[in-house]
């Protein structure tokens, strides 16, 4: 494995580490989400920071306020392994609540998710405006595939507004995968969305992806349909990084606190990993700038979708519970 990777898993290991201990209570994988941001970030955690970050938004929003429960922690920690300025990330999230929801988007738990991605990729000052582009966007991805649509694809809406994406794109990359063998499912269509960012061509991004799928196959990685992202992503870099991309999954999976979150969850971290290096190499001519941002805004679909994970085994938790 590289030494570069191999320094980034330290990293990795180190950050999960501290949450855990200082965090025992929050999600095991809201933890490893958190942690994986610092160390793509190549932030320096800073506990007291992430406390005081929590209590600002409890201490700002309502208590059934949807930024506030299962999703507190996560927020918090990515806007912490972000920014300079994490409050003022916090409070545009808190004054684009009301927006959010009169755009049509549902108050709940991918509302966060939606309002996080929001601060990560919208500039300027017409919000309101972007907010109902976007709803608009999801409203047609939802009439494609009303099955498969649900709160969980608000902050790929998001994504997929911000660069301008069409739907009809993201039909055409969801038929082609279905027709070279990926399973129809909730993850297919966010892995159509994800390759819609980048104007390549479908057939040749589509069959790119098979091949990924077989060499992972091969290896004894087999991805599940709920990380068909990961595949997406690495089919944007070069060659050898599925190559890396075996290595570093398979070293995670051997990890304390990683061998029990999946082979599919370890191979979604590893492609952040390895896709965010690839980005910050320095001279790096594999990679366009629209690529590189392609890349990014990746990252963050991939974020999002952890998110996504996160919200659904808790509410599952929370109902399982409620019926004892």
């Amino acid at each position: 494995m590289k030494p570069i990777y191999e320094s980034k898993i330290h990293q990795l290991l180190k950050n999960d580490k501290t949450l855990k201990s200082n965090f025992r209570w929050e999600h095991h994988l809201s933890r490893h989400l958190v942690a994986l941001n610092y160390t793509l970030n190549d932030r320096i955690l800073n506990v007291e920071q992430l406390k005081h970050l929590k209590q600002y938004l409890k201490d700002n929003t309502r208590l059934f306020s949807p930024l506030r429960g299962t999703s507190e922690f996560i927020i918090c920690g990515l806007v912490a392994s972000e920014s300079d300025d994490p409050y003022a990330k916090l409070q545009f999230m808190i004054n684009h609540l009301k927006p959010a929801k009169e755009a049509g988007f549902k108050s709940g738990n991918y509302l966060p998710a939606t309002l996080y991605t929001l601060s990560k990729v919208h500039k300027g000052h017409d919000v309101e405006v972007f907010l109902k582009k976007a709803h608009v966007l999801y409203k047609e991805m939802k009439s494609n595939h009303w099955f498969l649509t649900g709160g969980d694809d608000y902050a790929l809406a998001i994504l997929l507004a911000n660069v301008n994406s069409r739907s009809e794109t993201i039909e055409k990359y969801y038929q082609a995968l279905d027709k070279v063998g990926f399973k129809k499912s909730n993850g297919l269509q966010m892995m159509s969305h994800i390759l819609s960012f980048d104007p390549g061509n479908v057939t040749e991004s589509v069959q790119k992806c098979r091949k990924i799928y077989d060499i992972l196959k091969d290896n004894k990685l087999k991805v599940g349909t709920d990380y068909y992202s990961a595949i997406a992503l690495m089919s944007l870099l070069k060659e050898e990084a599925v190559d890396d991309l075996v290595e570093v999954a398979r070293y995670l999976k051997d990890q304390k606190g990683y061998k029990w979150l999946g082979k599919g969850m370890n191979i979604l971290i590893a492609s952040a990993l390895i896709a965010n290096e690839s980005v910050n190499q320095k001279g790096n001519e594999v990679l366009s700038t629209t690529l590189q941002v392609s890349v990014q805004t990746i990252i963050v679909a991939q974020q999002v979708a952890m998110i996504a994970a996160i919200s659904a085994s808790s509410a599952a938790a929370a109902a399982s519970s409620g019926s004892s």
